[in-house]
């Protein structure tokens, strides 16, 4: 029964941290992560982006799109991850920070191809984006920027200032050790339950 219950905990908390992560919070970000000086977005792994990260026109005039990857990717990692967990090669911190890395890998590769399909388009323009976050500030006409979700390049379209604050979240310098701000943990988390 204990073992049923750190599983639960450990997804909770690996969940937690995929989609603080995917979201842009910056808590879970590792403090070497500066990429931010190149006009290129970074995202550590490899992943670049040729748009750089600072927005070429007001964020309001434009729209945010978000790219994810499929649910069924972002699946297998947990569950591999998890039979790592269960053959003993990681613990639950090791764990935690694999999931997010991969993820985050996904996420990029997935923001690198929106890119290079979106690049040709003269109806719609990438003014900026950030790969590890699948954030993208566009340009373009209401009816070319339904398409992105219609074709399924998009997994969202949110206001342009949400792209402002995901770029000053991910700009933000991650908590040293030890720290914590309860109200971004449960901002992030909803509220915790129980136990379910």
């Amino acid at each position: 029964m204990t073992s049923d219950h750190h599983r639960r905990r450990f997804l909770q908390l690996a969940g937690t941290g995929a989609a603080a992560s995917i979201a842009g919070c910056s808590r879970l970000r590792p403090a070497s992560d500066d990429s931010d000086a190149s006009n290129e977005s970074d995202d550590g792994n490899g992943t670049v982006l040729d748009v750089g990260e600072e927005p070429a026109i007001n964020p309001e005039d434009g729209i945010t799109a978000i790219v994810q990857p499929p649910q069924e990717e972002l699946a297998t990692i947990e569950q591999e991850v998890m039979a790592e967990v269960e053959e003993g090669k990681l613990d639950r911190q090791e764990a935690q920070k694999e999931m997010i890395d991969r993820q985050r890998k996904l996420v990029s590769e997935r923001s690198v191809a929106f890119e290079s399909k979106v690049a040709g388009d003269d109806d719609l323009s990438i003014e900026a984006g950030i790969a590890e976050r699948g954030a993208f500030l566009l340009d373009g006409s209401d009816k070319r920027l339904l398409d992105t979700l219609r074709n399924g390049e998009a997994d969202g379209l949110i206001p342009g200032a949400e792209y402002a604050k995901i770029l000053q979240a991910r700009s933000q310098p991650a908590s040293g050790p030890g720290q914590s701000d309860s109200n971004d943990n449960e901002s992030a988390n909803g509220s915790e339950s129980a136990d379910g």
